[in-house]
């Protein structure tokens, strides 16, 4: 495979549904100095690996790595090994890109050549907004708040410089948020070899995320999530540290932390196998015992920073977490009247501390 100016890799696994699409909206790209797709069949047990074979044999600018299920970041790891190319784009089988959206990150990118290039994706598939590479800069400090916008733990929305991301191995380890981790790690790489970049945000939607999958890592139980997203919080609060973000985005970064642990827990006493109700509400309450949580909650304290979870979490009250948990999944009013009952409630502990 000839050199390419970006470089699409694809984990493939139970994809026959999707597949087609997905590589059918990568081959319909028009890029400057060209393209390439690698399709990593990572074990696919159904006809997956067959199906890539056959998008090979009719288009030499795809290439197919079949390997035993090493998962998603295995999968994804072969693919930046094998690439040959100026940059990498992630994308996964299940998902697509809107036409012309390669040429919009790469205009962005020529127009900045040290900036990090981001965009926003949509889940409506016949999305009618326009695509243009028309962007917005945002700096260093800007970190948190792409957390807090939606665009910054997913791999899929950036373009990559392949040199940088061939440093840079997903980590098999994780099963969960392992994606934060690279993108971090990415960050602070490119911050060594550009230290004046900034975050170039294109305004148009480029990638369709399908989010009617089933059955994703996301929508998995898994039962060492309240150690695991802790680590990633810790890492991503350093970076934004180093990054100098200010406060008025770290308070609502540590706002949604918080949420995310907390509704973590919740899991535990809705997905966890444990037999009895009672052995669920151990492990529950031993979450609520981190040094972590409670590390976060003495920083909102400090920072004034309310949310309905916080006095649950505080008090470790699984039974008030739970509440709070099914009230916001279900949409009711009753979370948003927490919410602003936690203010009042933290108010006066802070008073009397």
């Amino acid at each position: 495979m000839s050199k390419a100016t970006i470089c699409v890799v694809v984990p493939v696994y139970k994809a026959m549904a999707t597949l087609d699409r997905c590589v059918e909206s990568v081959l319909a790209q028009q890029v400057d100095g060209g393209l390439a797709c690698i399709l990593v069949d990572d074990g696919s047990p159904d006809e997956s690996g067959a199906m890539c074979d056959a998008w090979a044999a009719k288009d030499d600018r795809v290439t197919v790595i079949h390997q035993d299920d090493l998962g998603v970041s295995g999968a994804r790891n072969s693919g930046v090994a094998a690439a040959d190319s100026e940059f990498i784009v992630f994308l996964d089988s299940d998902d697509a890109l809107r036409p012309g959206a390669l040429q919009a990150a790469l205009t962005a990118q020529r127009a900045a050549p040290q900036d990090f290039v981001v965009w926003h994706y949509t889940t409506d598939e016949h999305d009618p907004a326009a695509v243009t590479a028309d962007a917005a800069l945002r700096p260093q400090a800007g970190l948190a708040r792409l957390w807090l916008d939606c665009l910054l733990a997913m791999p899929w929305n950036k373009l990559y410089r392949t040199d940088l991301a061939k440093q840079l191995p997903f980590d098999v380890q994780y099963t969960l948020g392992e994606d934060l981790q690279f993108v971090l790690d990415y960050i602070a790489l490119l911050g060594q070899t550009a230290p004046g970049f900034g975050y170039r945000v294109l305004n148009s939607p480029l990638t369709f995320y399908d989010c009617s999958r089933g059955g994703t890592l996301s929508t998995r139980y898994h039962a060492n999530y309240c150690d695991i997203w802790p680590k990633h919080f810790a890492k991503l609060n350093a970076a934004c540290h180093t990054a100098g973000c200010p406060a008025e985005d770290m308070r609502p970064l540590h706002r949604a932390e918080l949420q995310v642990f907390a509704e973590g827990v919740a899991d535990i006493m809705r997905r966890d196998p444990s037999p009895t109700k009672r052995l669920r509400g151990y492990k529950a309450e031993a979450a609520l015992r981190s040094p972590w949580l409670r590390a976060l909650l003495e920083r909102m304290k400090i920072e004034g920073c309310y949310s309905a979870y916080y006095l649950p979490c505080r008090w470790r009250n699984v039974g008030l977490v739970c509440r709070l948990a099914n009230a916001r999944l279900a949409d009711s009013p009753l979370y948003g009247k927490l919410d602003w009952a936690g203010y009042y409630l933290l108010l006066g502990r802070m008073r009397r501390d």
